[in-house]
């Protein structure tokens, strides 16, 4: 019997919309403060830190399951560019970056204000998510503000916790603070190679929502899948999680 239902937050509860709008609004932060320096940066030699610091990221991500923070990324590209070290300025620069979510803010994902009462009265409800430039205390936020947090009992945000989804220990955070068994706990998330392979390892169930298209790896939803089900909307969630039982 499924007791604790954990739920990734990116392109799960919400989507990615704004994020365009944010990017180029840390864009224009970090080349405002490149200029106090009397750099003159080509936007193809801006172009290519950006892509050297995705590398970073993403390298970090996939291969020590874990996330750099906001100010190491945003550090890796300060010294990719080779500018005087500042502290401050990254500091800065990484506040700015953090909090650009709440300018643009993503949506959240249709259906997900309707089930999501449902769900949590009859389990408990987590968070598990990685964090990239938003970190777990920005996104809370967001989830007050979509009047949404109340029915979260425990977060894992890989800022905070020092790991990313595969790892178990992402997980385990949620479990020990809600009192839960892998058996009785459900995964809930779009990403195949993290959410899914994590939560299954453990001895979880897991269901993979493809209901996003603005989602960076929603190509996966065709891929097959180790998931205990897969939805397309979160109206499907219910019936799914009653047939997994």
């Amino acid at each position: 019997m499924i007791k604790v239902i954990t739920i990734d937050f990116w392109n799960t509860l919400f989507d990615s919309s704004g994020g365009n709008e944010r990017n180029a609004l840390r864009q224009k932060a970090l080349l405002q403060e490149i200029n106090n320096y009397g750099r003159n940066i080509s936007p193809e030699e801006f172009d290519k830190a950006l892509r050297a610091s995705w590398e970073y990221f993403n390298k970090i991500w996939r291969q020590e399951m874990r996330t750099p923070s906001v100010q190491d990324s945003v550090a890796f590209f300060w010294k990719y560019l080779e500018l005087p070290t500042n502290p401050e300025a990254i500091e800065r620069i990484a506040d700015f970056f953090a909090n650009s979510v709440l300018i643009h803010p993503p949506k959240l994902i249709d259906g997900v204000a309707d089930i999501l009462p449902i769900l949590a009265s009859n389990y408990k409800l987590g968070i598990i998510s990685d964090t990239g430039f938003s970190p777990g205390i920005v996104l809370r936020k967001l989830l007050e503000q979509n009047n949404i947090l109340h029915f979260f009992d425990s977060f894992s945000f890989s800022d905070e916790t020092g790991y990313s989804k595969p790892h178990p220990e992402a997980y385990r955070k949620v479990l020990s603070e809600l009192g839960s068994d892998t058996s009785e706990t459900l995964h809930i998330g779009d990403i195949e190679a993290t959410d899914i392979i994590g939560a299954k390892q453990l001895g979880m169930r897991a269901i993979r929502f493809a209901g996003d298209s603005t989602g960076y790896f929603a190509n996966e939803s065709a891929n097959p899948t180790i998931a205990d089900a897969i939805v397309y909307s979160w109206d499907e969630i219910p019936e799914a999680i009653v047939n997994i039982c």
